[in-house]
């Protein structure tokens, strides 16, 4: 221990690091003994600890304040004006606030002595130095130069509508939109459209046109919002230079065209797919946002209640069988899906997807995007999959029969498959299977289980408020007379605040409803197959169903009973 830096004794004796687990590394822990970013680069490659907790045991060293983030400081105009953002990125530092001839200034390493020097020559002042994780400070970063200050809203304003802005072609994307300082109007306004956008955790931008102007929407918990109108006179040029970032014709414009852009914005990466369509108006564009940085979700974070969680974490540890997520376009199955593999071990197993498009891209898993057009169909795919020794197949989507019949037959040879249909309800995805020409008999010896979901908007935490509900919408919830004065308390809803631009909601949350293939079950669909008698069994057997589960999470405070009625039908 004596040849390592402090810092690694801190670790040692403070924050629980054995020396069993460095002792494979010591000489590259030698090898950084007065470089500490090299020291910490090599604790985190290798799994021995965490970038906070490094952090912590530097602010230990150095005895300095350590901060996990900086969501409350308010940031002075000065310190953006003196320092440009690719200065303030490069060293991982920003000023923090001033006064009594003092500066606080946020860091990621204290030996960092020339932005320090730089800001005290200017600001006359003593540097106080607090210690903090890259993220955190690059959050302040983003969050002092986020160019919202200077709108879509400006943008727009300082469009000539008098100018025809086409000379766009050759252009090379910048290193982050957020650096961006490009003084053509049209690159600035699409930039600003995708930070917003970004921002607002938007899936969808909408670029509509109409008789006399452009609109954009963004799609944002599921609803359309109105975010700016611009001239018509641009519109094309608009349309261009989105097609130029992907790669797109630019000189067709009577046919639909899809392509895709990857984007840098504010350190993480977009992946935007874009679609257009003529319409009479003029071209339509839809571009739709994958955050590719967001780290693969956890069933936990799922908000499934204990009744369906500890059930599917069952299904999902299975040796082999069908496992089916189902729900309308939207409504989250992707996510839910990715959440069950990120379940599995990949390194002792091997998981194979086949999806349409690929959407996140997942290190450890082997991913294959379909293409119809070469004839990659999924169920093409799927039979090239099965000659590559998997364990685990994830279908995107059980389009067609064929595709169905061959997802069967690899559960009877002792795979495990996940896949998607697009039914309203659980029991109604058994007789859809049958429907497509699947035999009973198979349907029941290979079905794990069927997850039926949908997603609905979280109750804003700034804005909530309790009220009383009246009694007509408690029973149309399906909740008995004699229990109304127990429950009237527990509901709430969002009054309307900035914070969720006065929709009450911010956030999104699942609901959901799993019918689990019990000897009962399988009967029912040996007998007759009806959706009705399937569900009936599956009540007898402590079914929940999505307006039951919706009601609950109405009393937990999760959401309201106006998004449960308008997003569940009647049981």
């Amino acid at each position: 221990m004596d040849n390592f830096h402090p810092v690694v004794k801190i670790l040692f004796n403070s924050f629980g690091i054995t020396e069993e687990s460095i002792k494979p590394l010591r000489e590259q822990l030698l090898a950084y003994s007065e470089d500490i970013d090299g020291l910490k680069e090599v604790f985190i490659k290798h799994n021995i600890t965490d970038e906070i907790v490094f952090q912590k045991a530097l602010a230990k060293y150095f005895e300095l304040e350590y901060r996990d983030n900086f969501d409350d400081i308010k940031v002075l105009k000065e310190f953006t004006e003196f320092i440009p953002i690719r200065y303030a990125k490069k060293y991982n530092f920003f000023p923090l606030e001033k006064g009594n001839k003092k500066l606080k200034v946020s860091i990621t390493n204290p030996e960092f002595s020339q932005p320090l020097d730089d800001l005290a020559r200017k600001f006359k002042c003593h540097i106080e130095t607090v210690l903090s994780h890259k993220q955190a400070i690059l959050d302040l970063i983003n969050r002092a130069y986020d160019p919202s200050s200077a709108s879509t809203e400006e943008a727009v304003e300082q469009l000539d509508s008098d100018e025809v802005f086409e000379n766009i072609l050759g252009v090379e994307e910048p290193e982050d939109l957020l650096d961006a300082t490009d003084e053509e109007p049209i690159k600035r306004l699409v930039n600003s459209l995708l930070w917003q956008a970004a921002k607002d955790l938007a899936s969808d931008v909408h670029i509509d046109p109409t008789t006399n102007d452009t609109l954009v929407r963004y799609r944002i918990d599921g609803v359309l919002n109105q975010v700016t109108v611009f001239p018509k006179q641009v519109h094309v040029s608009v349309v261009n230079r989105i097609k130029v970032m992907s790669r797109l014709d630019i000189a067709q414009k009577s046919i639909p065209q899809d392509g895709r852009s990857m984007v840098l914005i504010a350190g993480k990466k977009i992946d935007i797919r874009i679609s257009t369509a003529p319409t009479i108006q003029g071209e339509k564009i839809v571009m739709r946002l994958l955050y590719q940085d967001e780290k693969l979700m956890q069933l936990s974070q799922l908000g499934l209640a204990k009744y369906i969680s500890e059930p599917y974490n069952r299904m999902v540890h299975s040796s082999g069988g069908i496992i089916l997520v189902t729900g309308p376009t939207g409504s989250g199955k992707t996510t839910t899906l990715y959440a069950s593999l990120a379940e599995i071990d990949h390194k002792a197993r091997n998981v194979i997807t086949i999806e349409d498009p690929v959407e996140y891209k997942l290190s450890g898993y082997s991913q294959i995007e379909v293409k119809p057009k070469l004839g990659l169909s999924f169920a093409n795919a799927l039979r090239s999959v099965l000659r590559q020794d998997p364990d685990v197949i994830m279908v995107g989507e059980m389009r067609d029969t064929e595709t169905a019949q061959i997802a069967i037959q690899s559960a009877l040879t002792g795979h495990l498959v996940f896949s998607t249909v697009h039914t309203n309800s659980a029991p109604a995805t058994i007789t859809r299977l049958i429907e497509m020409g699947i035999e009973p008999f198979l349907v029941s010896s290979t079905i794990i289980g069927v997850l039926s979901q949908r997603l609905v908007r979280r109750i804003c935490s700034e804005c909530k408020e309790s009220y009383h509900p009246h009694p007509e919408q408690l029973r149309e919830l399906g909740i008995k007379e004699e229990s109304f004065h127990k429950i009237r308390n527990n509901f709430y809803r969002g009054k309307g605040c900035k914070n969720c631009r006065n929709t009450g909601y911010r956030g999104r949350l699942g609901i959901h409803e799993l019918l689990e293939m019990s000897d009962s079950v399988k009967n029912i669909i040996l007998e007759n197959s009806d959706v009705n008698a399937i569900k009936k069994q599956g009540l007898k057997e402590k079914m929940v169903t999505l307006r039951r589960d919706g009601v609950n999470k109405i009393l937990h405070g999760l959401t309201t009973a106006e998004e449960i009625l308008s997003i569940t039908s009647e049981e």
